[in-house]
């Protein structure tokens, strides 16, 4: 059965990590009917099986034989280990059910574009397959017990197929994408590097930068020990593993070259703008950038009306909130804490897909002994 037709169809997810097992959960939710195939370390994949998130598992070894029953296939791993299947698939290509899809999560995809181009190039039967993609999603927990079948809701899903890419399949990889909850943005693969270098990648580096400053000073832990919340999430992306980032870092090296560039640049205008106005400037096209942003943390579809509930310090105080909301079926797509800007400390932050809601959640909260506003 073709993956453009309709009824059960088989997905093969490589790589049983906190993505991959993601995937494979969130599918089986929408398809129960669906055959999952899970592709990963023996140890893995037993794990995969007892938990039910697959039907079957395979060995690295047998990738292949994995993929070649697949409508959908995930190539959910590293960068490096994808771009080293992709190029020992275009010494002894892959063989691949037809009207199959191919495609992979990987956090950079100029490079992994180009080698697939190479490994389904035009006039072979698999030719059109592979389609990258990439969605910005995640966790600070890694693996398969880090799974979650609602990884992908809200987030931004970025497909990036090949200039010669199959319409047809394209668009039915979409579908899956909306499917599961995702916000599909199509982009060439160059494009998609550039813009996630300015929104991932400097940031990474530059919370990497701001915790080794620190810890370079002699009176490091004494900061430490009058640091508030602003260092903690400012901070936040410097415990980020190395051997993760590294090939990231590695094949979008050229876009953060520039980015670097125009950011020490900026830094020395904002050392002269302190000495003129304080820095004026700078906060307040922060601010605008900020106000710009109505869905800050994974994307929504459409502006987020959020309101600020006043919340105290002790046990209970989250659930006494939230409990009021669920019994008046009001669904809250986006959730904070805010402790980072100054009077807004002890404030809980929710979104609404509606004003409406968000209105009808005020007069909850209100009629349950809540301090609430609209931001």
């Amino acid at each position: 059965m073709s993956a453009a037709s309709h009824g059960s169809k088989t997905l093969t997810v490589v790589g049983l990590g906190l993505l991959g097992a993601s995937l494979a959960e969130a599918v089986r939710k929408r398809h129960p009917d669906w055959t999952i195939i899970g592709v990963s370390a023996d140890k893995t994949v037993r794990a995969a099986l007892d938990a039910k998130v697959i039907d079957r598992g395979f060995a690295y070894a047998d990738i292949r034989e994995a993929l070649h029953e697949a409508d959908y296939g995930f190539l959910c791993l590293p960068i490096d280990r994808i771009l080293e299947l992709l190029n020992g698939w275009a010494a002894e290509p892959l063989v691949l059910k037809a009207g199959a899809i191919l495609s992979d999560v990987g956090s950079t995809k100029a490079e992994i574009c180009a080698a697939a181009r190479k490994a389904f190039p035009p006039g072979v039967p698999s030719a059109g397959a592979f389609i990258g993609s990439h969605p910005m999603a995640g966790s600070e927990k890694t693996g398969l017990a880090a799974r979650d079948a609602h990884l992908f809701e809200n987030a931004a899903w970025i497909v990036c197929p090949d200039k010669d890419a199959d319409a047809a399949r394209v668009k039915t990889l979409e579908t899956l994408v909306e499917e599961l909850g995702a916000r599909v943005l199509t982009l060439a693969p160059d494009r998609h590097d550039a813009l996630v270098a300015q929104v991932s990648h400097l940031p990474q580096l530059l919370a990497t930068a701001l915790a080794a400053t620190v810890i370079a000073r002699d009176d490091a832990d004494e900061a430490l020990q009058v640091a508030g919340p602003g260092f903690r999430d400012m901070t936040r992306l410097a415990a980020s593993s190395f051997p993760v980032w590294e090939p990231i870092l590695r094949t979008n090296r050229r876009n953060l070259e520039h980015l670097l560039s125009a950011y020490r640049r900026e830094l020395e205008i904002l050392e002269e703008d302190l000495l003129e106005d304080g820095g004026r400037r700078y906060f307040e096209e922060a601010n605008g950038l900020r106000a710009r942003w109505s869905a800050p943390r994974k994307g929504f579809t459409s502006p987020v009306t959020e309101i600020l509930v006043d919340i105290q310090d002790k046990a209970g105080t989250l659930l006494a909130a939230l409990q009021p909301l669920s019994a008046a079926n009001l669904n809250i797509l986006d959730l904070e804490i805010l402790k980072v800007r100054e009077g807004e400390e002890g404030v809980l932050m929710m979104g609404f897909r509606k004003p409406e809601e968000a209105m009808q959640a005020l007069d909850v909260l209100a009629a349950s002994g809540h301090k609430a506003r609209l931001r």
